[in-house]
């Protein structure tokens, strides 16, 4: 299971799931495909993150379309004198424990962002992960709650479920001062 950040990586992951061998589910969002970040194209990889950005304390591991969201949370916490790191998953299943065990060693907290409801989501299984691993580090999920979400545009929905950058600035900076 899978997700692009981006039109290039949607283009890589379909070739990607042509060339595989057994079946790959792709999720992309509605709406226009984001067009930053070409500059990050690493070749996709069976269950292999990439790595974005490496500074600070913060580590945000993001799932496709909210890579684009974890941007303007870096540049929001840059502003306010705090640097971040940023994983695009890219991959929900299998997760890329390498990345996760590394990750849980070196930051003080890891941010899971995805846009899916918390229960049976990446952030679970992340914290699953770190668990059965004897990693202890905090994980702050963003993700959806178990409730129905009406249609509609995506970044008015998104802040209404505090899915939006502001939103998660402050649910970081709050778990940040409870350290």
């Amino acid at each position: 299971l899978m997700a692009p950040k981006n039109k290039w990586e949607f283009s890589d992951m379909i070739k990607f799931a042509v060339n595989f061998s057994h079946p790959i589910a792709l999720r992309y969002p509605r709406g226009e495909a984001f067009d930053q970040l070409e500059e990050f194209r690493a070749p996709v990889e069976w269950g292999k993150s990439e790595l974005l950005y490496e500074h600070g304390e913060v580590v945000l591991l993001a799932y496709g379309s909210m890579v684009k969201t974890a941007l303007q949370v870096r540049e929001s916490l840059r502003l306010k004198g705090q640097e971040c790191a940023i994983v695009n998953l890219r991959f929900a299943k299998p997760l890329d424990t390498r990345m996760l065990r590394e990750a849980g060693e070196k930051y003080k907290l890891m941010v899971t962002m995805e846009e899916n409801v918390l229960s049976g989501g990446i952030g679970e299984a992340v914290s699953e992960y770190l668990d059965r691993a004897g990693i202890s580090v905090p994980v702050l999920h963003i993700a959806v709650e178990d409730e129905f979400i009406p249609h509609g545009n995506v970044e008015l929905l998104k802040k209404q479920v505090g899915l939006d950058a502001d939103s998660i600035v402050e649910k970081i900076r709050k778990q940040m001062e409870q350290r």
